[in-house]
């Protein structure tokens, strides 16, 4: 799915930030300050805060029994997320995410080994607040290649694009071209800024989508899959209902093409 040999190039450093930003919920980037305890059992050995403001390790203060939810831990020690572990898990994890990696395996692939093996324990050895882990999908490998597969062909090009709520901008962007069953090439905006000038476009984007995709085809490959949207429509499909994103597509909030 993701070549080892991945071509990067013209990145945009904002809109690589901003795609991280998009997947983080929003209160932890509103208080982007998160904790690390380490457990014996039900005691907390060692505290670590990290991020804006951050005291590092400080010394375990008194928390309440764990339980499903860390709402409470993340209250007392002021940030926004918490990861607990059970220090036993810690050696049980290295040891089975190890024996099952391999340098011959798909970035993707070796990414889903670690979450199913983090999802196995959860409320069981790791705990995480938000319950992230209780909310990720672990779906097989090649289950998602093949759906990759019959979704994108060889020789074509993902694109995405998500731009600022007050039209001012691209929030964030991607450009990404299959070969052989992976991506290849990955880039941003930048790489046809000069045929689609950001700003023109952002302004009218719903009209002005039609320019990005023929500045795709010429530099890299014809579309297969292109998805164009505001920022606040992302967060409303993420955090709505089910049918959120047909009323969206009803709604000509989100283009697809």
């Amino acid at each position: 799915m993701i070549s080892p040999e991945l071509d990067l190039r013209d990145l945009d450093a904002r809109h690589w930030t901003n795609w991280w930003h998009l997947l983080v919920p929003p209160r932890v980037l509103a208080q982007p300050r998160w904790a690390l305890v380490v457990l014996d059992g039900q005691t907390p050995i060692k505290v670590i805060i990290a991020g804006a403001g951050a005291r590092g390790a400080i010394e375990p203060p008194a928390l309440p029994p764990i339980t499903r939810s860390l709402e409470a831990w993340a209250t007392l020690l002021d940030v926004a997320a918490v990861i607990a572990i059970e220090r036993g898990v810690i050696a049980e994890l290295s040891a089975e995410i190890e024996a099952q990696l391999s340098l011959a395996q798909d970035y993707a692939e070796q990414g889903l080994i670690v979450l199913r093996a983090l999802k196995r324990r959860a409320n069981h050895g790791v705990w995480s607040e938000p319950p992230l882990l209780d909310l990720l999908p672990t779906p097989s490998y090649e289950a998602i290649q093949r759906t990759f597969d019959l979704l994108v062909p060889d020789r074509s090009a993902l694109v995405a694009y998500v731009i600022d709520d007050d039209r001012g901008r691209i929030h964030s962007s991607i450009i990404a071209v299959k070969q052989d069953g992976d991506i290849t090439r990955a880039a941003t905006h930048r790489a046809i800024a000069d045929l689609v000038p950001e700003v023109g476009f952002a302004r009218d984007w719903g009209k002005g989508y039609k320019r990005v995709l023929a500045a795709v085809e010429e530099r890299f490959a014809k579309p297969s899959v292109a998805v164009f949207l505001e920022r606040a429509t992302v967060l409303r499909i993420v955090t709505g209902p089910g049918d959120q994103l047909p009323r969206e597509l009803n709604s000509r909030n989100v283009v697809i093409d």
